[in-house]
């Protein structure tokens, strides 16, 4: 089955969704969306390639997923397709590989009507020889809302099982993922505290730049925490039931490789959308945002390349980098100048940097400016103080500014363009901005397609002015 026309239109889409037909291996899936079975394309994947998963398998509790199969099956028949993917699962991870496992319950058939929660479900799958694999964590995702019932409480949480493959030690920073403390603390960690294995993250707002018309999306904090703390920049992460595109587009805007699998051939059209949205770093999120508020001003339209990159040009010349630069190295060493950050040094610290993040767009402080745009980018990025949020904003600023001043400045606002396709398309030194918007829009109600952003009419006049 095909996914809609309109969709497959879009560049994004033939860029980054294969059918699984074609793929032959790993290195032809990498960075993409392969449309198929789970179980039949992470077999054609070698063994012992991938550094981490995380996915979340369907509830076979007959949730309408568009053009999937039937969600609900009997208990047994459940149970062999969680063995078959797991298997796979735990053939392909590396020793020392990390498995995020996201579930909620299935239920049993009958009149019992009893829940079967899937972690409890899959553990013993895990756990089988040879080589079981080592449950390292197990953590509640915990959430507003939720479905509403009559007979019993409303459910408000997730888990997530952490599973580790023998043979060596997972990769893990809590320095990654520190949360801004409550309270300004002297004893506290200076870069903030270890965020626990209870994570209160709100569902994904309807309307917001992360829906689909995916049933349920997972936010993309959720998957950035994980990649971030549990996998380093070039591994490679997969989620083999891929859905709206989460686990993709997040690997791919912390630089790691990534491979989505998805059945339904609309929503892996969407997720090859939705990873067209994404830069492949912090520092080239930060150009692409520049790009839409300084040149574009939030609005469609056709620029020069060359008139663009002028405009970064000066604005990036008036950059007082070295001056930003000194002044925080300045702030963290008085921090740490009795060799173990515990002075009292820190809550003035903590003050004037969490004070900062208020200055987001005064030109008195471009950091501030750099921060607020790269929130639209990483959504976890929010739960971190305001020196470590001042400490990636400086260095995504000098990243941009080290490739406007010292490089070729036409050709890396053109590269900006081209590795974000579904905002916006570069020919002929012009580029046009396609989608200021980061967002995959639902059906149109009264017809069956479907489109990113904005009307297909108004994309097609943009490509037309190039």
């Amino acid at each position: 089955m095909q996914a809609p026309a309109t969709t497959m239109r879009h560049p994004s889409v033939s860029r980054y969704l294969r059918e699984a037909a074609d793929a032959n291996g790993l290195m032809d899936l990498e960075n993409r969306i392969a449309l198929g079975d789970a179980a039949a394309v992470l077999s054609t994947l070698q063994d012992n390639s991938v550094d981490l998963v995380h996915t979340s398998p369907p509830y076979n509790i007959d949730k309408p997923y568009e053009s999937s199969p039937s969600d609900k099956n009997s208990i047994k028949e459940y149970r062999t397709f969680l063995r078959l993917v797991i298997g796979e699962i735990r053939r392909v991870v590396r020793p020392g590989g990390s498995v995020f496992w996201q579930t909620g319950y299935t239920q049993e058939e009958g009149e019992s009507r009893e829940i079967i929660p899937i972690d409890l479900m899959s553990y013993e799958i895990f756990r089988e020889a040879p080589g079981p694999f080592s449950l390292w964590d197990r953590i509640i995702w915990r959430y507003w809302g939720g479905h509403a019932f009559t007979k019993k409480f409303t459910n408000k949480h997730e888990t997530i099982m952490w599973y580790v493959k023998p043979g060596a030690e997972p990769t893990f920073s809590a320095d990654a993922v520190r949360e801004r403390s409550k309270e300004y603390d002297k004893r506290n960690n200076f870069w903030g505290r270890n965020p626990g294995n209870v994570w209160e993250v709100d569902r994904v707002a309807f309307g917001g730049t992360e829906q689909t018309s995916h049933i349920a999306v997972f936010p993309e904090e959720i998957t950035e925490r994980i990649a971030r703390a549990c996998s380093e920049p070039g591994d490679l992460i997969l989620d083999p039931f891929a859905g709206s595109g989460t686990v993709p587009k997040v690997a791919r805007s912390l630089g790691r490789r990534w491979i989505g699998v998805e059945i339904s051939p609309v929503y892996a059209s969407e997720s090859a959308v939705r990873v067209g949205y994404q830069q492949p770093s912090e520092a080239d999120s930060l150009a692409s945002e520049l790009i839409k508020s300084l040149a574009f001003k939030g609005k469609r339209g056709t620029l020069a390349a060359a008139e663009i990159s002028g405009a970064l040009v000066d604005w990036a010349a008036c950059l007082p980098l070295d001056a930003m630069r000194a002044a925080f190295e300045e702030d963290v060493a008085s921090v740490f100048v009795d060799g173990n950050g515990r002075n009292l040094v820190k809550r003035a610290i903590w003050s004037k940097y969490d004070a900062l993040r208020s200055l987001a767009g005064e030109p008195a402080d471009p950091a501030a400016l750099a921060d607020k745009l790269l929130l639209n980018c990483y959504k976890l990025r929010r739960r971190f103080n305001g020196v470590t949020r001042r400490r990636s904003a400086l260095a995504a600023l000098e990243g941009v500014a080290g490739q406007l001043l010292g490089g070729d400045p036409i050709r890396y606002i053109e590269a900006i363009a081209e590795q974000e396709p579904s905002s916006f398309a570069a020919q002929g030194g012009r580029v046009a901005l396609l989608s200021p918007q980061r967002a995959v829009s639902l059906r149109n109600e009264g017809d069956g397609d479907y489109s990113e952003g904005q009307p297909e009419e108004d994309d097609a006049q943009a490509r037309m002015a190039l």
